[in-house]
């Protein structure tokens, strides 16, 4: 087991580290903060997986650092928007024979926004990267922004009980589902976790999603989407606050 540390400055942060075969590479860029301010910090340590196949790990690094601009716009495009959103997303990808990237996994998030995890989703989706050998590589891709703005934080317990009466409504969203081709998997709406930002009169301004073992399907995500949005929730008071919600049976636990 072999552990590195990141650390990055700036009023947006967004870093990568990336796990390749039984190697690890990382990938980082920078953005100057508009205003003089307390520069954040970033220290992660991530460990190596065994997986079947191997990826240069090098190679993986500058392939993903030239996309790092485009990483960046999906924050930027939105935050320039929403100045609130601010959180952690990892990725993990999964690296064909053929360089292409076969499955993407959007395994944590609580960055709050759909439009922010697709882009990044589908920006890491259709780089080149190295063929893998011997079967398919795993990268584990991991993002910190930022936000320019005071949040708030609520626990689960806050808004459990309004939310246990809308789950129906947001476990509909299963409809949504493509049929699956042969080979594919998309997570069930219970595998998944979201988290919200609630504003000024308890409206949700954004919200995001993620599940730890298989891809969102976009229609069942863009459906959830539409539908936490519409939902008024406790009112805190002038602020906006972020809450984490399982969408699973029984009590959220985490």
């Amino acid at each position: 087991m072999q552990a590195w540390g990141f650390r990055e400055l700036g009023m947006m942060v967004l870093w990568g580290g990336l796990v390749c075969g039984a190697l690890l590479g990382t990938a980082e860029s920078r953005k100057k903060a508009p205003k003089p301010a307390a520069a954040p910090t970033v220290a992660e340590e991530m460990a190596i997986e065994g997986i079947a196949g191997q990826l240069d790990a090098p190679a993986c690094e500058r392939v993903l650092q030239k996309s790092q601009p485009d990483l960046k716009k999906c924050y930027e495009d939105v935050s320039s928007r929403m100045i609130f959103l601010s959180g952690h997303i990892e990725l993990k990808l999964f690296i064909g024979t053929d360089g292409k990237a076969k499955r993407v996994i959007t395994q944590k998030s609580n960055v709050g926004s759909y439009e922010v995890e697709h882009c990044l989703m589908q920006t890491l989706a259709k780089i080149d990267y190295p063929p893998a050998k011997g079967g398919l590589g795993e990268i584990t891709y991991p993002m910190d922004f930022a936000g320019r703005m005071p949040l708030g934080s609520w626990g689960t317990e806050q808004v459990a009980e309004q939310l246990d009466k809308e789950k129906k409504k947001l476990l509909g969203c299963q409809g949504k589902a493509k049929k699956p081709k042969p080979g594919e998997r998309f997570a069930h709406v219970e595998a998944m976790r979201m988290t919200l930002y609630v504003g000024p009169g308890g409206q949700v301004v954004a919200a995001g999603f993620s599940s730890p073992k298989d891809p969102l399907d976009e229609g069942v995500t863009a459906c959830l989407d539409a539908k936490a949005r519409s939902l008024r929730l406790a009112d805190p008071l002038g602020k906006i606050v972020k809450v984490e919600y399982s969408l699973g049976a029984g009590a959220d636990s985490e």
